[in-house]
């Protein structure tokens, strides 16, 4: 059950989690207003978005763009569509929580306004003596985490795209993906779904031929950026200028000049620094560009995760695009970076 959050919870929240405020220089009259205004941005705790934070502020694109920002970590998988959807945070940029179209559906007032990292950054590991293929898990357990949560329903679709029927697997909840990956190598599974930050490590797992998400499941965004109802009448312009910034940060992520920045922020980000993990997932955002300068989705973008959410039984039906995404500030933040 989804509980109540108050926006002294978020702030409290912010208190405890930390907060950067960055405020914009930029004299260009569209950029001045963007920051009259303060947008509070939400994101789930963890290593990746603490990375993603890290180079923002390191590179600076808040203040190139104008954005008055108060960013905040929420705890829990639903957290940062919990504080926006009771009206405590405006918007949420990197998120893998896959029921926000559920959670419209059932009426919170908020929309899919555009695309973290649009390409499934994980695949499926297995034991060096066990599966090779997705066909081969038949009769084995595999480790996705919670039921109908973000690992399982991937992996649902995944075999169900690749003919392969899941009842024959047994899927175990072992928690998060790191310990997903990590019940693997203790041989409490035989194989896993989990990111591809692992794709370096040493512990004798192998990749499953077939099972590389992000070239198995073209279609499917992985996260999703949303916005309260709310803030896009009244904090527009504030939202296209944090797409923008976020846009600038994607664009510059993939390109080899980020190697320097992109190690530092991920230093600074993590107590323990795991210079292995590191290296996958620049060599993964560069080589596979799983983001886009453009933030934007279409209606067949949309379409997918429906069609994908009603197959696993998690979304009743189909409702019209302009009912559960408005693009129009991802499509201005588009313009606004050229």
């Amino acid at each position: 059950m989804t509980q109540p959050f108050s926006r002294r919870r978020f702030l409290r929240s912010a208190g405890l989690l930390g907060l950067s405020v960055a405020a914009g220089g930029v004299a260009a009259p569209y950029l001045a207003r963007s920051a009259t205004r303060q947008i509070r941005v939400v994101s789930n705790p963890g290593l990746e978005n603490a990375t993603l934070n890290a180079l923002m502020d390191e590179m600076g694109y808040f203040r190139q763009f104008g954005v008055n920002a108060l960013t905040v970590q929420i705890p829990g998988t639903s957290g940062p569509f919990d504080a926006i959807a009771a009206g405590a945070a405006d918007v949420c940029m990197v998120s893998g929580y896959n029921r926000v179209l559920t959670r419209i559906a059932q009426g919170a007032e908020v929309k899919i306004v555009g695309a973290g990292m649009k390409k499934c950054a994980l695949t499926v590991f297995a034991r060096p003596d066990g599966a090779r293929t997705l066909a081969d898990l038949r009769g084995k357990t595999v480790a996705v985490g919670p039921a109908a949560g973000l690992l399982h329903t991937l992996m649902l679709q995944l075999m169900k795209e690749k003919k392969t029927d899941a009842t024959q697997v047994k899927f175990v909840d072992k928690g998060s993906n790191d310990q997903c990956y990590e019940a693997v190598v203790k041989g409490e599974a035989d194989a896993c779904c989990a990111s591809i930050s692992h794709l370096r490590d040493q512990d004798g797992l192998v990749v499953i031929s077939d099972a590389n998400l992000w070239q198995a499941l073209p279609q499917c965004i992985f996260q999703t950026a949303y916005a309260s109802d709310a803030a896009l009448r009244g904090k527009h312009e504030g939202l296209v200028a944090v797409m923008a910034a976020y846009g600038a940060l994607y664009d510059y992520l993939m390109s080899s000049a980020s190697h320097d920045a992109f190690f530092e922020a991920r230093r600074h980000a993590q107590k323990k620094f795991d210079q292995a993990s590191a290296q996958a997932i620049w060599e993964f955002n560069e080589t596979q560009r799983p983001y886009s300068r453009d933030l934007s989705l279409t209606s067949d973008d949309i379409g997918y995760l429906q069609d994908m959410f009603i197959g696993l039984g998690t979304l009743k039906q189909k409702q019209p695009f302009d009912d559960v995404a408005d693009m129009s500030a991802a499509k201005a933040a588009a313009q606004l970076i050229g």
